[in-house]
């Protein structure tokens, strides 16, 4: 028996050619997906190791403020981890008589690149009444 030739015409289904537009359609599609995925996940990467560096940095300047202003000085410190370094440093008299300048700096290194975090304020002398 041979089936009639305008029978096979009209059967549903996909042709393979079909098929693989398809695959390449998702295949394109996971791919843009994974790609922004991993973007969105290394920024993420990226700003929790700067919101650290800001609560160090923070920190820094904070502890200061348990000194007497006497004896406020320079220094440094490493984090736990070791990811981060902090530094700060005390200049008497700036910018006037009774105060001081201080600068503290946070150093991490993201990806191989260096990054830098700094804050600056002032102190002054609290004299009683």
């Amino acid at each position: 028996m041979r089936k009639n030739s305008s029978s096979i015409r009209h059967q549903r289904g996909f042709t393979l050619i079909e098929v693989m537009v398809a695959i390449l359609v998702v295949g394109l599609a996971a791919t843009a997906t994974a790609t922004g995925m991993r973007a969105t996940t290394n920024l993420l990467s990226a700003n929790e190791l700067h919101a650290e560096a800001i609560t160090l940095t923070q920190q820094a300047i904070e502890d200061l403020r348990t000194v007497s202003y006497d004896v406020m000085a320079g220094g440094s410190r490493v984090s736990s981890d070791g990811r981060f370094t902090t530094s700060w440093q005390v200049q008497d008299g700036n910018p006037g008589p009774g105060m001081k300048f201080i600068t503290a700096t946070t150093n991490w290194a993201w990806r191989g690149t260096p990054q830098t975090y700094t804050l600056h304020t002032v102190y002054s002398r609290i004299t009683p009444n």
